[in-house]
C-alpha cells in the first residue's frame, strides 16, 4: 500500500481560531467535540468501554512547506504518525502527528508509542503546552481528508478537522485531528 503524504501546500485550507466566522460547525455536539481542550481519548473512554486506537501507519515521510513553518523546522522529512480512535465499535478522530527529528532525538519516546495514545503519553511528560486550536472544513481532494477515511467505507461529503501544536519543552509537535462521522452516533456524553 502506497503512504498518503498529507500536503497542505497542495490544498490550500483556510484554518481559523475557533471565534472565527464559520470557523466551527452548527452543530452543538460536532462543536463541542471539537472545542474539546482536555483529552478526546479520556473523553471518548469515558462514553462507556469499547475504546479503541488503530495504529495505521508510523514512518519518516516528506515534509510539507506549511508544517516545517509551523514546526519551526528546515528538515525535508518528518516522523508521521497516524492513528484512528474508536469508541464503541464506531470509528471517531482520525489523528496525525508530525515529529521533527531534532524533537524525535531528544524525545525518543515519541518513535515508541506504538497503541498508546499520544495525549496519554504527553500527559506523564513535564513543560507540557499546547498552542491554541485552528480549524477547518475539508472535502474529498484534500490528501488529509483520504488519509482520514484510508481502509473505510465512510463517504461524507467533507470533514471537519482541527489543528494545534504540543510543545515538549521548547520541541514543537504538530497534531492535525480529524473528525468522523460516527461522533454523530456516539452523542456528547
Amino acid at each position: 500500500m502506497e503512504p498518503i503524504h498529507v500536503r497542505t501546500k497542495q490544498h490550500a485550507r483556510h484554518w481559523q481560531p475557533a471565534d472565527a466566522p464559520g470557523a466551527l460547525p452548527p452543530s452543538a455536539s460536532l462543536r463541542g467535540w471539537l472545542l474539546e481542550r482536555g483529552s478526546l481519548t479520556a473523553r471518548i473512554r469515558g462514553g462507556g468501554d469499547g475504546f479503541a486506537l488503530e495504529l495505521l501507519r508510523e514512518a519518516l515521510e516528506p515534509a510539507d512547506a506549511e508544517d516545517l513553518r509551523l514546526l519551526d523546522c528546515n528538515d525535508d522529512r518528518l516522523h508521521v504518525r497516524r492513528v484512528r480512535l474508536s469508541g464503541r465499535g464506531v470509528r471517531l478522530i482520525f489523528a496525525s502527528t508530525l515529529v521533527p527529528p531534532a524533537t524525535l532525538a531528544r524525545h525518543p519516546w515519541l518513535a515508541q508509542l506504538g497503541e498508546q495514545p499520544l495525549g496519554e503519553a504527553l500527559a506523564d511528560q513535564t513543560a507540557v503546552t499546547r498552542t491554541p486550536f485552528e480549524y477547518t472544513r475539508i472535502g474529498e481532494r484534500d490528501p488529509l481528508f483520504a488519509a482520514a477515511l484510508e481502509g473505510t467505507d465512510i463517504a461524507p461529503e467533507t470533514l471537519w478537522a482541527r489543528r494545534s501544536r504540543f510543545l515538549v519543552g521548547d520541541d514543537a509537535i504538530l497534531v492535525y485531528e480529524v473528525f468522523l462521522p460516527g461522533l454523530a452516533r456516539v452523542g456528547t456524553d
